[in-house]
């Protein structure tokens, strides 16, 4: 199991000078990761203030200084693989090779029907499956020729190189059959949530152990040991971590039970003002998570 991390995931939904003071909080209260989202509107408040991904994961990069930084994940709807890559080389250098790339189809209500770019599900598999696979191999090489279904293009340059090599590392963000097979094949790190059906945090738990079983099954297939890809889960509702002090360390814990070594954690009062969520946040990030990270 790869060693444990914990992520700060802040939409881009507030004044950018809030940002830019939160981000500064997540670097110094030791989150490992910090991301943000890509959509064109708030994918859970209707006309509210939503700002660029891309470009304000270029002001996280050099606003910060040793956290990591990436956007959780950048949309099959709104990337084509060619510029999301040079995106993706030039954020590496600008932060000094800190960024971590995180892909997936992406969340209908992030805006696709709105940027007329919503397409049917079996074609957003199929279209996800070279998406990744060039992302890949754009990453890795200077010059890349790929003739898909979907995606193609001709001496495609990625120069200079990332910093990280020999690429940086790939979270895949899958929950069906065909999604985790592409997850078991090219990711880094898997990147897995609830789902807006599940309702109580027994259902959450079942079908994270559920969904490693099959994807850590998936990545023997391919011959990939499990225990070297990271397993990620997004603390989504029903699940509310600053809760208190004891419902973190037994949510973490029961995760850690089924194999996953990453929590991605909304702000608090991220879906309305709970005044003890301030409060125990403080607590877990000064106490909890860094004891937590010193354990065996």
């Amino acid at each position: 199991m790869a060693h444990l991390r914990f992520c700060g995931y802040q939409y881009q939904h507030l004044p950018l000078e809030v940002l830019q003071r939160r981000w500064q909080d997540a670097e110094r209260l030791g989150f490992d990761v910090l991301w943000n989202c890509d959509t064109v509107v708030e994918p859970d408040r209707a006309r509210h203030t939503m700002f660029d991904g891309p470009t304000t994961l270029t002001l996280m990069a050099v606003g910060t200084t040793r956290i990591r930084v990436g956007t959780l994940v950048s949309s099959l709807y709104f990337r084509h693989p060619v510029t999301l890559t040079k995106a993706a080389m030039t954020l590496d250098h600008l932060s000094g090779g800190r960024l971590e790339v995180a892909l997936g189809v992406g969340d209908p209500s992030a805006g696709a029907v709105g940027a007329g770019v919503d397409r049917p599900v079996a074609e957003r598999v199929a279209r996800f499956g070279e998406f990744v696979e060039l992302v890949d191999l754009l990453l890795r090489q200077e010059v890349t020729h790929y003739e898909g279904r979907f995606y193609r293009c001709a001496g495609a340059e990625t120069i200079p190189p990332p910093l990280q090599r020999p690429r940086p590392p790939i979270t895949i963000a899958a929950h069906g059959p065909r999604m985790l097979r592409i997850a078991a094949r090219y990711a880094d790190g898997w990147s897995s949530w609830g789902g807006y059906g599940v309702q109580t945090d027994d259902d959450f738990y079942a079908i994270t152990a559920d969904r490693g079983r099959r994807f850590d099954d998936l990545c023997t297939d391919f011959g990939r040991d499990p225990q070297t890809i990271r397993h990620s889960v997004v603390c989504f509702p029903p699940l509310t971590p600053w809760q208190s002090v004891e419902y973190f360390t037994d949510m973490v814990g029961r995760f850690r039970d089924v194999g996953v070594d990453e929590f991605v954690l909304y702000w608090p009062s991220a879906w309305g003002e709970q005044r003890t969520e301030e409060a125990v946040f403080e607590e877990i990030t000064h106490a909890v998570m860094p004891a937590m990270r010193a354990s065996p």
